[in-house]
């Protein structure tokens, strides 16, 4: 989620921006967009001519973010950059809430209709990468990971990101990706991230792009927590919850695809074995069997392949157990929150895991995907 207290509401006193979204008797919702370029100096903000729309957010798709808005005025489509966000207001307090920043489709021109509105598509900023290379590429052997993400960052134009360097990990051995219709420059990022441990790289509320190493969301503290307490519920009574876990696998073996000068992989040393014995209703005590999962991983090293298989089996254990939720306007989520949900109408409160939302901007209630947590 959204850091309370991050640029622009990093001046407001502690408790206020979680109090105006959760305890606030009446709020004032607000909205408002900005036109910018690629380095988000801000050309200018459009909200006069911004007549509404919505923001969504998908973790598990290719390009997370995305937004529908309703524009009047002709804007450079195609290459606009636009930053749109929204208010809330107590009559006391007020906070602006950044959601993201996007790319524009072209949209088409309704002749007849004086003046002009175009509905605009807006595309996540991961969509420069999500090109085809145009070639084949390839790194030697040696080439620090990072700085190889870096260097197709900012040959595809970026300027504003955040690289966490905990990694130093450089290529065992040199790796190359086809020219084919499937080589875009963002599977060679998230290809090199996996690598060594890290997440799929995403933009952030500000439009900057975040690359980091990956941590399960077993592991996470809860970012927020959703109760049914009169004084403080966010939750609509339209939720639901479904099972889905026939093929969930619960055993994995995870193999080193590129072990040096070829040796034979072993486990500890190009093999990696996880088996859910316990944990949850998909594992080897509650289905009464064994599913097992073969992954093939391109790994730094054991530690890399380790920590990259433990992004599979988060993902996998993750599968089963789904709620969607709508729940009044709470603009500080993003990608892959962590959220504790206390609604006894669904059982024993548990964590879960946020993977889809869409906030409509005019401040009626936005909806959810959650996937519960294993325990």
């Amino acid at each position: 989620m959204q850091p309370p207290y991050d640029p622009p509401r990093d001046t407001l006193a502690a408790g206020l921006v979680e109090g105006l979204i959760r305890d606030a008797a009446a709020v004032e919702v607000g909205f408002g967009c900005e036109l910018t370029d690629l380095t988000f100096a801000v050309t200018e903000d459009i909200s006069a001519d911004v007549l509404g729309g919505s923001v969504a957010h998908n973790s598990y798709d290719t390009l997370h973010g995305s937004a529908q808005l309703s524009v009047t005025r002709d804007l450079p489509f195609g290459y606009a950059v636009l930053c749109p966000y929204l208010t809330l207001y107590d009559g006391t307090t007020r906070a602006r809430f950044n959601l993201g920043a996007y790319f524009t489709d072209t949209p088409s021109r309704p002749l007849a209709e004086v003046p002009v509105t175009y509905n605009v598509t807006c595309y996540d900023l991961l969509t420069a990468l999500d090109n085809n290379i145009g070639d084949a590429f390839s790194l030697p052997a040696g080439t620090n990971y990072l700085s190889a993400v870096e260097d197709i960052l900012i040959g595809n134009g970026y300027h504003q990101y955040l690289i966490d360097r905990a990694s130093t990990a450089v290529l065992p051995v040199a790796r190359a990706w086809p020219f084919d219709d499937s080589s875009t420059w963002l599977l060679v990022v998230n290809d090199l991230l996996a690598s060594i441990g890290y997440q799929g790289i995403w933009t952030d509320w500000a439009g900057r792009l975040r690359v980091q190493p990956y941590s399960s969301p077993r592991v996470r503290s809860a970012e927020w927590t959703y109760d049914v307490e009169p004084a403080t519920s966010l939750l609509s009574t339209e939720r639901d919850e479904w099972h889905d876990y026939f093929k969930a696998p619960n055993s994995w073996v995870f193999v080193r695809s590129n072990q040096i000068d070829g040796a034979q992989p072993v486990d500890g040393n190009g093999i990696y074995r996880y088996d859910n014995t316990r944990t949850g209703v998909t594992s080897q005590e509650a289905r009464h069997r064994t599913i097992v999962r073969k992954v093939m991983v391109d790994a730094a090293d054991q530690p890399s392949l380790e920590a990259a298989a433990q992004i599979t089996i988060d993902a996998d254990t993750a599968v089963p157990v789904k709620i969607t939720m709508k729940t009044a306007p709470n603009p500080l989520h993003w990608h892959f929150d962590i959220l504790h949900l206390q609604d006894a109408a669904r059982g024993p409160e548990t964590n879960v895991l946020g993977t889809a939302w869409t906030l409509p901007l005019d401040g009626s209630d936005m909806s959810h995907e959650w996937t519960v947590l294993p325990i």
